[in-house]
């Protein structure tokens, strides 16, 4: 059981470094939102999709490693009071970083979201006032009609 507490830190040290990768995509979106740069925006998206897999897969392990280390009800608060005593110092210093990693986080994310948003409603204002109702466009890219071309339809029925 105590072999399994210094993976489940790595863990959690892996994990502080991707939300500092998220917290710093975040800033990179809402860059590419104040510039109107949809072609870094959407650079920015796939690289949050790809960030969102890997964070699957922590989670699952984390999930197996929690369950092993019987800390199903324990907080980050509590984390290194279950800790063996070598390992308390390093759990309570990561518990930390996560903690302010995560704030950080949401910070950032809070801000691109506010951003995306203030963008999406001038771009309203923008087509309401050039005499068309925004709410009739539709979501998406493409203009009522135009087909994809063949390679990239799927036949579901296959």
């Amino acid at each position: 059981m105590s072999a399994s507490f210094p993976a489940y830190l790595s863990l959690l040290q892996d994990l502080n470094g991707r939300l500092e990768q998220l917290a710093q995509l975040a800033q990179q979106k809402a860059d590419a939102a104040r510039q109107d740069d949809l072609i870094a925006l959407d650079e920015v998206l796939k690289q949050e999709q790809a960030m969102s897999l890997t964070l699957r897969g922590l989670e699952q392990r984390r999930a197996k490693l929690v369950k092993e280390l019987g800390l199903e009800n324990t907080s980050l608060a509590d984390l290194p009071e279950k800790c063996p005593p070598e390992l308390e110092q390093e759990a309570r210093k990561t518990a930390q970083e996560l903690r302010s990693n995560y704030k950080i986080y949401r910070s950032c994310a809070d801000m691109a979201r506010n951003t995306l948003e203030l963008t999406l409603h001038q771009i309203d204002k923008i087509v309401a006032a050039a005499g068309i109702d925004p709410g009739q466009l539709g979501a998406g890219y493409q203009a009522p009609g135009v087909e994809p071309p063949k390679n990239m339809k799927t036949d579901f029925r296959a």
